[in-house]
């Protein structure tokens, strides 16, 4: 239950961060010549300059609300402060805007008061059409909204800062909310236990009737039905509720999986849509809906063509349901064929059971300039540690800019405790787990058809480097770099084309690219992608850091000849005292 209040304790966040399409000035910014830490000050102690900032903030919000396209008259509902234009046979007799009044009615020239309010666009110009038509006869009437007023909306409930909003009439309630919302600094419920309901939002008409909103189901399915238009006088209020009692959660095979506020109504399909769909249902095994009664615990399994289909949206949702989506076991997979091959790309395969030499077939085989011995494959099969935890965009939206740990691999770290590894054993471990990534195998003989099969797994990488006819040799040579291979040529050779060895150079070590080993016969000749490195055999160095532990090696060997010395001299005393003893012993 714990996990289910920390879950639903950033739902909130989640959605009003994904519904701030702008941010409007703060209130401190928005009255010239105070600092946002004076007016900040202020505020807290002046009433009045409080009120003062959120009504300019809801002014300007009010204001800036885009138009999402020509206004729908047949659903844009006329009120007080609406202005028209009246052109009649190309004139305009109106001469400026004619704005309604105050009780709804708007005055026309010659055809007096004619009352609109509350009408849709649609039905209002109906109705001043017909009022100038008595006083102006088979004349061509046109009647268009020039300006949208603006009205007040309340907001109460679960918001850091409810009170009265400024909107305007193709302000959704999602623009209102965001203002409610804006301040981040205060809580919109102080019991942690409870959340604000965005999923159960009511929006109370002035006529009495109301209308119920699922942000959530909006942001998730675009639907604007369940995000409508605000209306005069309009109060928005955010219940609460608790997850602890009040919740479903989806998991497996979604885009979204999580745990969601329940929404009396719900049907199995509509609790699929909020996580993400599941399309067509491609890789979709079943649906499982798991539910605790007083009689115990109880599962209904679902087909895809079911969850997806009248089954699903006849299906009641409960509070506290669990919904598992089962992915499918799927035999096929993908492998990825990279570098110097004829038809590089992705291949399908059969997961265990095609062989890379099949791929390689398909993808025409090597280039001319291919490298075979300096091919490798990689395969994911470990747990990677650098990958970070998919962050959960309704549960936890903080965890984007965090990483963490793979489950499995922590649980490989916790199992490494219970060895008696010391700790840079374990240290070397950890660091040694996360580049095991190849498959062992001799590349070389595989791809020339020479090795046993391989099969390959979803998700292989091949990757075949071009052939540059050269080893590399570096460390402590004159002039490092690549150099050409010729045949036969010993290293001892390679070392002599670089510029000889330094005054400080020590041991010589040649590592095969096929199979990375590594030896130090100078006499043995090089393949193309072999690497030359000579060591540093001096007791300084030029960078600090290395020279900090080549001092800390050579005090390290100090002490152990100084502790070696005092034991030899601790012991020949020992031992010339025995023997002195001894000799007392006898004589007496």
């Amino acid at each position: 239950m714990n996990h289910v209040k920390t879950t639903f304790s950033r739902v909130a966040l989640f959605v009003l961060v994904a519904l701030i399409g702008f941010t409007p000035q703060t209130a401190q910014a928005q009255i010239s010549g105070d600092s946002a830490s004076e007016l900040l000050e202020a505020a807290q102690t002046n009433p009045l300059l409080l009120l003062r900032q959120r009504l300019g903030q809801s002014a300007l919000a009010a204001s800036g609300i885009p138009l999402e396209g020509a206004v729908d008259a047949n659903e844009y509902v006329v009120g007080p402060g609406d202005a028209f234009s009246v052109v009649i046979n190309g004139q305009d007799v109106s001469g400026a805007p004619i704005a309604v009044g105050a009780d709804g009615q708007v005055a026309l020239p010659d055809a007096g008061l004619v009352d609109v309010g509350g009408m849709t666009l649609q039905a209002a110009r109906r109705a001043m059409s017909d009022a100038l038509a008595a006083y102006y006869e088979d004349a061509e009437t046109d009647i268009s909204l020039v300006q949208s007023r603006q009205f007040y909306v309340h907001v109460s409930g679960a918001v850091p800062i409810p009170g009265r909003y400024l909107a305007l009439p193709v302000s959704r309630v999602s623009n209102v909310i965001e203002l409610a919302f804006a301040d981040t600094t205060s809580l919109p419920v102080t019991n942690p236990d409870f959340q604000p309901s965005l999923r159960n939002i009511e929006v109370r008409r002035t006529d009495g009737s109301s209308e119920y909103v699922d942000l959530v189901g909006y942001l998730s399915s675009g639907d604007t039905s369940a995000n409508p238009y605000l209306q005069d006088g309009d109060v928005v209020h955010i219940p609460t509720y608790n997850p602890e009692y009040t919740s479903v959660s989806v998991g497996g095979h979604v885009p979204y999986p999580g745990t969601y506020e329940f929404k009396s109504g719900d049907s199995l399909k509509d609790l699929l849509n909020i996580a993400g769909g599941v399309a067509d249902g491609n890789g979709i095994e079943s649906v499982t809906v798991t539910r605790t009664t007083t009689e115990g615990i109880e599962s209904r399994s679902f087909t895809v063509s079911e969850a997806l289909g009248t089954d699903g949206a006849s299906y009641p949702i409960a509070a506290l349901d669990v919904v598992s989506v089962v992915e499918r076991e799927e035999e096929r997979g993908l492998v990825r064929i990279e570098g110097r091959v004829t038809r590089p790309g992705t291949y399908p395969i059969i997961d265990g059971v095609t062989t890379l030499q099949e791929v390689m077939e398909a993808a025409g085989g090597l280039r001319d300039d291919a490298l075979a011995r300096g091919a490798f494959l990689e395969r994911r099969s470990l747990p990677d540690p650098t990958q970070s935890v998919i962050p959960d965009r309704n549960t936890h939206p903080e965890l984007a800019m965090r990483q963490a740990l793979r489950a499995d691999t922590t649980a490989i770290f916790q199992r490494l405790r219970l060895t008696d590894l010391d700790l840079i054993s374990r240290t070397y471990f950890i660091k040694e787990l996360s580049f095991q990534n190849r498959v062992s195998l001799n590349m070389e003989a595989v791809l020339g058809g020479q090795g046993s099969p391989v099969p390959l797994r979803s998700g292989d990488r091949l990757f075949v480097p071009r052939d540059e006819s050269s080893v590399y040799v570096f460390g402590q040579v004159l002039q490092p770099g690549y150099l050409p291979v010729i045949e036969g040529q010993s290293v001892a050779a390679y070392l002599e084309m670089a510029g000889g060895r330094s005054d400080v150079a020590g041991r010589v070590l040649i590592i095969d690219l096929a199979t990375g080993s590594f030896h130090e016969d100078l006499n043995r000749s090089l393949r193309s992608g072999d690497i030359v490195f000579v060591d540093n055999d001096a007791t300084v160095s030029d960078d600090p850091e290395l020279e900090r532990l080549l001092l800390e090696r050579e005090r390290a060997k100090a002490n152990a000849r100084i502790g070696t010395m005092q034991a030899i001299f601790q012991g020949v005393g020992t031992l010339a005292s025995l023997i002195t003893l001894i000799i007392t012993i006898r004589r007496n």
